[in-house]
């Protein structure tokens, strides 16, 4: 997430592209990412217009208490 979204690899469309492999990571993990749009979109924002100041613990941890086991 964070490299995508920081590394403006793309002309446009970083910050989805980022959000769209956290979500498939899960899903081929076996998970569900269950995020609110205004909360990753925060952390998003963050990692693409200053890297440096994002709190790591803070994502993991928003990460953490997003993902849910996926019903088989």
């Amino acid at each position: 997430m964070r490299l995508l979204a920081a590394g403006h690899v793309f002309w446009d469309g970083n910050k989805r592209t980022a959000l769209n492999a956290t979500e498939t990571f899960y899903d081929l993990n076996g998970y569900e990412f269950n995020h609110d749009d205004s909360g990753v979109r925060a952390i998003l924002r963050e990692f693409a217009t200053d890297e440096s100041s994002v709190d790591m613990d803070a994502v993991v941890s928003y990460c953490e208490s997003h993902a849910t086991k996926a019903e088989e």
